[in-house]
């Protein structure tokens, strides 16, 4: 199966692009598009784009933005517009930073920090078990 990666405000994007598909090469995922955004309004419209491409969906970076276009910040708005809520939406705790799923039917979209080994922390088995039990 084929997931897009949205790089929002990120940095280290080589190696966590690495880190990532390392981790789910494992379970027969493969990347269809890499696409980098430094605006919430592209992120918003490249994530509407790749959510009628792909049903799993990475978005990785902008975490530390200490401003309105931080990424919690982004989805949050976006979230209360949907019509989604709190029981469609995950944490996953990190070592450092925390990520997270969000989930509606079998489209899921997860954001993650701009480090490669909190990505490569985060992804652990049982997040893999997870994604493998979501799409098989």
């Amino acid at each position: 199966m084929k997931y897009d990666v949205l790089f929002y405000k990120s940095r280290k994007t080589s190696y966590c692009e690495k880190a990532l598909k390392n981790k789910l090469k494992t379970i027969d995922l493969s990347p269809n598009r890499v696409i980098a955004s430094v605006l919430p309004t592209k992120l918003g419209e490249t994530l509407c784009e790749s959510l009628t491409l792909c049903n799993l969906v990475f978005i990785i970076g902008g975490f530390s933005v200490n401003d309105s276009e931080n990424l919690i910040t982004v989805l949050s708005r976006a979230i209360s517009n949907s019509g989604l809520n709190l029981k469609n939406i995950r944490k996953l705790k990190g070592a450092i930073y925390d990520g997270y799923i969000i989930k509606y039917n079998k489209q899921i979209v997860i954001a993650l920090p701009d480090n490669p080994s909190e990505i490569e922390f985060l992804l652990n088995d049982n997040f893999l078990e997870y994604l493998k039990s979501v799409y098989n």
